[in-house]
């Protein structure tokens, strides 16, 4: 009878993420989905090559100071959403190392990928809103001018 060896590879492991980082890829989703529909209300009025036609016009610039802000918050909200549910993942994994009393370096090695995949994320989504940020932060320059 033939003996097949089946290789494990770490690597390619598959591990279900948990409720609290499912909840949190959710709020990185609302965030962006959020910014895209503040960046539309702003072009809306003025698109990219027709701000000149909202020069004094109140209202928009009123606008464009609000949604600049409201962008500030969103960023700020995402660092701490993601160094909250960070914080609390992290006291959770020691406790449960605390409690084995054995941990290989594999456990060790699959948590730090799923902070690092949770932290790139958190930053490209901030990346976005920043970006976002700095275009409305630009037409308010432009159109105090």
């Amino acid at each position: 009878m033939l003996q097949e060896t089946v290789t494990w590879d770490p690597q390619n492991m598959i591990v279900e993420p948990s409720t609290g980082q499912k909840i949190y890829v959710l709020f990185l989703v609302v965030v962006c989905v959020v910014t895209v529909v503040k960046l539309i209300r702003v072009w809306r009025i003025a698109f990219l090559f027709r701000l000149s036609t909202q020069a004094n016009n109140p209202s928009y610039l009123k606008l464009l100071r609000s949604t600049h802000g409201s962008l500030s918050h969103w960023m700020w909200c995402t660092f701490l959403g993601w160094g909250i549910l960070s914080s609390t993942a992290l006291y959770d994994f020691c406790n449960g190392m605390l409690n084995e009393k054995v941990t290989g370096r594999l456990v060790i090695l699959l948590q730090i990928r799923e902070f690092a995949a949770l932290l790139a994320t958190a930053l490209w989504v901030v990346l976005f809103v920043f970006l976002v940020r700095w275009h409305v932060s630009n037409r308010i320059e432009r159109l105090s001018d």
